[in-house]
């Protein structure tokens, strides 16, 4: 018997929705996948690229357009002036040591050799003298090894274009690559090792004529260059005339210089002599500098161009220093009758026009330091007070030349040094 329906009904209302969990609670949402961003792609970086970057850096060095030589120059790891002839010019250019960017030429000027004043032009290479350059994917400035080549173990790369610029040797660890400038198509390489060959660590790499030269140098007192056809085949180390250790010559507190077209040179212990190599047949002569005795012990001597400067008594050494520190590195091109030297330490930014037979300084040509701000303006420029009266006043028949000729109005060229030697 059913008793009191509606009162039964009511009661189980609230149990069922207490059952139930009750009325109020809400529907729990399913977490939304969140898709991350799809990052484009950045493209490779090409040699054009790189090159971009090469040139901001190196007017971020030297501003586009400067016509004086930056204060920073002066610096350990600065930029190092180069000489060279190109065309009928005399040519100065910065070429970049620093291996965190080896930038190769920051900046290049045009010479007037009356008054020394500079010309910003666009920076290239200098006709056969080498660059270090980084080497990027197996690539040094586009120009890349073949895929059989050795994997470099360096990041480091040494570069030199011939004289016409048509083709490029790239020395990259032990091996010495030759390219076709224009295509860059790798042609022929070669060991620098084995017999005649580099028997220390390379330094730099030059082609003159049809000769590749290798600088080296040891951890110690002593550096050397070695010479190659460009086909491969070993002229061995350049030596003192009259040799018989076979020991090549020694650019430690000297110089290479690649005089003229045909013609290089190591200067000894700061130019005291300097051995001259023709690169068309291997011919050499020498040339001695008359130096006055300085106050110093033969020992004394000996220990100065060991770098062993705790071994040279006061007296001595500044002697030496004011003989030597200027030419300790210093680099020449060639004239019929002198040699125009870009002069190093004290002396950084001069030029010495010195005489082609006996080495003797016979006048010197001043370059422009900038003055406060005048790089960063790209400005400047003018020979700074004096050098234009002091090089006038020096030879006052004609300033100094290099080698390059110029043409008649006959035609024909005309060596602006003419004279013969």
């Amino acid at each position: 018997m059913i008793r009191h329906p509606g009162v039964i009904a009511r009661l189980a209302v609230p149990f069922a929705l207490v059952a139930c969990g009750g009325g109020d609670k809400k529907p729990v949402k399913k977490p939304v996948a969140v898709k991350k961003p799809v990052e484009p792609v950045k493209p490779a970086e090409t040699e054009e690229d790189r090159a971009a970057k090469r040139t901001a850096a190196a007017h971020a060095l030297i501003p586009e357009g400067a016509s004086c030589l930056p204060a920073t120059l002066k610096e350990n790891t600065a930029p190092r002036l180069e000489l060279a002839a190109i065309g009928a010019d005399a040519v100065v250019c910065a070429l970049d040591q620093d291996e965190t960017r080896l930038l190769g030429a920051v900046a290049c000027w045009k010479i007037d050799l009356a008054s020394g004043a500079l010309t910003y032009i666009p920076s290239s290479p200098l006709p056969g003298r080498g660059i270090s350059v980084l080497v990027d994917d197996r690539c040094a400035r586009g120009y890349c090894l073949p895929k059989d080549a050795k994997a470099p173990s360096s990041k480091i790369a040494r570069m030199a274009w011939n004289g016409d610029g048509s083709k490029v040797a790239v020395l990259v660890g032990d091996d010495l690559h030759i390219y076709d400038a224009a295509s860059k198509a790798h042609e022929s390489s070669f060991s620098i090792r084995g017999d005649k060959g580099v028997t220390n660590d390379p330094t730099a790499v030059h082609w003159v004529d049809s000769m590749i030269f290798v600088e080296g140098a040891d951890a110690g007192p002593y550096a050397a260059v070695w010479a190659f056809k460009a086909d491969g085949t070993p002229a061995g180390g350049i030596e003192a005339i009259g040799a018989k250790d076979g020991k090549p010559l020694s650019t430690f507190g000297g110089s290479f210089s690649l005089l003229d077209k045909t013609r290089v040179a190591i200067s000894e212990q700061g130019m005291s002599s300097m051995t001259i190599y023709d690169a068309t047949n291997g011919q050499r002569s020498k040339l001695v500098r008359k130096l006055t005795k300085p106050p110093c012990k033969n020992d004394e001597v000996d220990a100065y161009w060991k770098d062993e400067n705790d071994k040279v008594g006061a007296k001595c050494k500044d002697a030496l220093q004011k003989s030597f520190a200027h030419l300790q590195g210093a680099t020449a091109v060639a004239g019929s009758k002198n040699f125009l030297v870009m002069l190093r330490g004290p002396r950084l930014g001069e030029l010495a026009v010195m005489d082609a037979k006996t080495l003797a300084e016979k006048k010197v040509i001043k370059l422009p330091w900038c003055a406060g701000n005048e790089a960063a303006a790209g400005g400047g420029g003018g020979a700074p007070d004096g050098a234009a009266s002091e090089s006038a006043t020096a030879d006052k028949a004609a300033p100094a030349k290099t080698r390059a000729p110029v043409k008649k109005k006959g035609g024909g060229d005309e060596d602006p040094d003419a004279g013969g030697e």
